[in-house]
């Protein structure tokens, strides 16, 4: 079997987003999408599941980012505050799929709950991770802050507005970690 180009993935991703952040996701059929894109529909379905899949599978060099990102946080750096950043360096470099993505997300909201489910192969990442650099930690632990964090990023994301940019949604997760941390939050 011939290995998938990551090239022709983004090629397919692009024109598709494109036309459903043009027309909206229901208007735009993978006939579109493939005749934007050059392809056939034998490419495009060696590519992509269906619809949905091309407007949020991970891009293919996705694990390659998310353990880049990972390494980089500094050994003894608090976990929360590892998260905190994981989250903003992660949006910052998908800023422009995500963008777009949200763009089509605005015209076709009940199509959040699958971006949700991506959003779990880098959260099944980002939990390899804290385990093995926080082994000291239980499980329950680990599990709250991760799940805590996923939290702030799910609760952020379908109040951005996508008109602000990377920078207004970074505004929302600092200020989702920041309200977490204080001790008005616990006492309110």
């Amino acid at each position: 079997m011939r290995q998938r180009s990551p090239e022709t993935w983004r090629q397919i991703r692009d024109s598709a987003v494109g036309l459903m952040a043009e027309r909206g996701f229901d208007a735009v059929s993978v006939d579109d999408i493939v005749a934007e894109a050059g392809i056939s529909r034998r490419t495009y379905f060696n590519y992509f599941a269906g619809k949905e899949s091309v407007l949020f599978d991970p891009d293919p060099e996705d694990p390659l980012l998310w353990a880049e990102l990972i390494a980089a946080r500094p050994a003894g750096e608090p976990l929360w505050t590892a998260l905190h950043q994981l989250i903003r360096a992660y949006t910052t470099a998908a800023a422009e799929r995500m963008i777009r993505q949200r763009l089509v997300l605005r015209a076709s909201p009940e199509l959040a709950a699958c971006s949700r489910k991506v959003c779990d192969r880098f959260w099944d990442a980002v939990r390899a991770w804290a385990s093995q650099r926080n082994a000291d930690s239980t499980e329950l632990q680990l599990d709250l802050l991760i799940n805590t964090a996923q939290t702030v990023l799910n609760t952020v994301l379908p109040r951005w507005d996508v008109d602000t940019g990377i920078a207004g949604l970074h505004r929302l997760i600092d200020e989702g970690f920041t309200l977490l941390q204080s001790p008005e939050w616990t006492t309110s």
